[in-house]
């Protein structure tokens, strides 16, 4: 049985070579975050939809190599598989122009999702993407409450991508609608302000402790990461490698930080009492485990235990 569970976007990225050839890269965030922690040593699943397309045969053989329960992750040919364009711009920053209108990911459903799978989940995370529109929205919502009710953690990564919300009305609202179902919830700087609607972090971080959640992961890329409860904080610079591409390190943040907190047994009532030093053991390691993230193109091919 999976100890987490993920659900939403499992997509191709089409990441362009030296001579600026797009290639296809398996990706789609918390499809990411399901293979690292499998790689990090967590039984995990992934559930979401794919298109009959040679595009979801490859998202198909990502996830099983990758070691994750995919009975969740099913086919469809209402809709194709959804793909994400990667340019680089001032250095190594990402942009991501998205395919989908609808891309398959969105036309997942409340009984795509295998009860048992649920049943058993001591984690569930997912992100903002899939609540931008129906059935997927209803289905995400559904999943997380049913992991709450049994005291699983739940874990939320907004992952607000410009260029795709500018095309779904509502998605910001969606984004923020998500914050009281998180126990833990990752985002950068820029999106924590823009979730929130406040410009200093310490407005935002106590807007999401007001609402329930109860550790926050702040990644701040090369000037590396904060991970704080409403008491204690830690900041740590980032770890020194040799980047390739930052794609997926922010995934690999998460599911490094999924795994330390279920590793060490600790359930939501546990979270906003961590002390100084578990907090620090916890932000090192997902810090550490995200810039090896970097070290390779692609989303987890640098992914493996420290």
């Amino acid at each position: 049985m999976a100890e987490l569970v993920t659900c939403g976007e499992c997509l191709v990225d089409m990441v362009p070579d030296a001579n600026g050839c797009f290639c296809p890269h398996p990706g789609g965030a918390p499809a990411n975050v399901a293979v690292d922690a499998s790689r990090l040593g967590l039984s995990a699943a992934f559930v979401g939809k794919r298109g009959d397309d040679a595009f979801g045969e490859i998202l198909q053989a990502y996830l099983a190599d990758g070691g994750v329960d995919t009975s969740g992750f099913t086919v469809t040919r209402e809709a194709l598989t959804a793909l994400a364009f990667i340019q680089y711009r001032d250095g190594q920053v990402p942009e991501f122009s998205f395919y989908r209108s609808p891309g398959a990911d969105e036309l997942l459903r409340p009984q795509d999702f295998p009860p048992r799978l649920l049943d058993g989940a001591k984690a569930f995370h997912f992100g903002s993407i899939s609540l931008y529109s129906e059935p997927a929205a209803g289905a995400t919502r559904a999943a997380a409450d049913k992991v709450r009710a049994h005291g699983g953690l739940v874990s939320y990564d907004p992952n607000l991508r410009p260029a795709l919300m500018n095309t779904r009305p509502g998605a910001l609202e969606a984004a923020r609608s998500a914050i009281g179902r998180a126990h833990i919830l990752k985002a950068s700087g820029e999106e924590l302000a823009q979730l929130t609607g406040l410009a200093r972090e310490d407005q935002a971080l106590t807007y999401l402790f007001e609402h329930g959640v109860r550790l926050v992961a702040i990644t701040r890329g090369p000037d590396g990461a904060t991970l704080t409860t409403s008491a204690v904080r830690v900041d740590l610079a980032s770890e020194p490698v040799a980047v390739v591409d930052t794609t997926g390190a922010g995934d690999a943040f998460t599911a490094a930080l999924v795994t330390g907190v279920l590793e060490r047994g600790l359930e939501p009532p546990d979270l906003e009492a961590l002390d100084r030093e578990t907090l620090h053991a916890l932000c090192q390691w997902a810090n550490r485990v995200a810039a090896l993230a970097t070290t390779r193109t692609g989303a987890t091919r640098g992914i493996q235990r420290p």
